[in-house]
């Protein structure tokens, strides 16, 4: 067994969110006010010097919580430095059927013609391991040598929203039945987090969700995430610096609106 060590090291004190002490291995929750999913209206666009410097293609084998993780981030409008392409085909979200459309995504942006296309800096497959560890197998070493990013979340996406709250692995006692790991997580859940995961508000929490998702990252031999591991946060480390400083004028943004709202209930 394995622990894989990253390189992030990015601190911001403004937006540092301190966890009590943990007693006897017991997950705590990070304080952090809640925010609308509603962005706000009055965001001021970035300087157009920092017009998009990044092409990010994610292809996913999740059509719904990934896609909304995603969601605010993929605004051109308020993210000027990064565009994201996401494709969830309904037909192929195995990891087959995601490195087919990767292959020939690569082969479109390369062929293409047309002056107006960007190639992308980065192709990403984001995927669960679930009933899928055979196809994972398969396709891991096919990724490298095409210089696909693979990214592998053990045994679903909603573990890697689950360290967005939590700095622990789950304390979920595990199902017998391997096909029933991922939905009974789901619904434990549910539980375990004060008003559940909500994956298109989780990505505020992504600085501290990186640094608690790679403290308890283990893969095996295979280099296939553990249970209860997820490499997201090898993505989520490339969006960052991307991202950061409009998520913090959106959470600040929020913030404010949330004090007004409140005086005026008064």
């Amino acid at each position: 067994m394995s622990k894989k060590q990253g390189k992030y090291s990015k601190s911001n004190p403004e937006r540092e969110m301190r966890a009590e002490p943990e007693k006897n291995n017991v997950a705590v929750d990070f304080p952090l006010q809640p925010f609308s999913t509603n962005i706000a209206l009055t965001f001021q666009k970035p300087n157009k010097e920092l017009l998009p410097k990044t092409f990010f293609v994610i292809i996913s084998g999740g059509e719904k919580r990934e896609k909304d993780y995603f969601r605010i981030i993929s605004n051109r409008d308020k993210f000027k430095r990064i565009k994201i392409e996401f494709i969830a085909d309904p037909n192929k979200l195995s990891p087959k059927g995601m490195f087919e459309i990767a292959l020939l995504r690569k082969a479109h942006y390369i062929s293409s013609q047309d002056e107006n296309t960007e190639n992308p800096d980065k192709i990403f497959l984001v995927s669960d391991v679930d009933l899928f560890l055979q196809e994972l197998l398969e396709i891991k070493p096919k990724c490298e040598e095409e210089q696909l990013h693979l990214i592998i979340s053990n045994s679903c996406f909603e573990v890697w929203l689950y360290y967005a709250h939590r700095s622990t692995v789950p304390n979920y006692t595990v199902p017998d039945k391997t096909e029933t790991i991922s939905h009974k997580f789901k619904e434990w859940l549910h539980h375990a987090i004060k008003g559940g995961i909500n994956p298109l508000s989780d990505v505020f929490r992504i600085h501290q969700n990186i640094i608690n998702a790679k403290n308890n990252y283990r893969e095996n031999e295979n280099g296939i995430p553990e249970l209860f591991s997820t490499n997201m946060f090898e993505l989520a480390e490339e969006l960052l610096p991307l991202v950061e400083a409009e998520l913090n004028k959106l959470i600040e943004e929020n913030r404010n609106k949330e004090i007004e709202f409140r005086k005026k209930k008064k």
